[in-house]
């Protein structure tokens, strides 16, 4: 096998000193790959099963308004923390949510639905 080890000159004003000798270490060898600050690894989100098929309910029972005073049918499209529920999980068609959100942004204005529930 070859020797691994290579001379270089170091400062040579004197002519009796020795050359330093550096070695060269192989590269099987590597340093340790623990590190402290390691991020683990990240865990795939589930997507929230929706159904595909959901209807239109306000459309199956012949509402063609959605009132802010309504309060009863309002509160069948919030969550318990009081977040409007998005079309895709209530299953409400495009006109109908956009009816609910700005009737459900009302009833909160004059009180009558809370902005965040009271059950924390």
């Amino acid at each position: 096998m070859a020797d691994v080890s290579k001379k270089v000159t170091g400062d040579n004003t004197d002519a009796a000193t020795e050359p330093r000798v550096i070695s060269f270490v192989s590269s099987t060898t590597t340093a340790s790959t623990s590190d402290t600050h390691a991020k683990p690894a990240p865990r795939k989100r589930r997507k929230p099963k929706i159904n595909p098929n959901l209807k239109c309910a306000l459309c199956e029972s012949g509402v063609k308004h959605v009132t802010y005073k309504d309060i009863y049918q309002l509160k069948k499209f919030t969550s318990a923390g009081g977040n409007i529920i998005e079309s895709r999980r209530s299953g409400t068609c495009a006109k109908h949510q956009r009816q609910l959100a700005r009737a459900i942004k009302r009833a909160r204005q004059v009180a009558l639905m809370p902005y965040v529930s009271s059950n924390e």
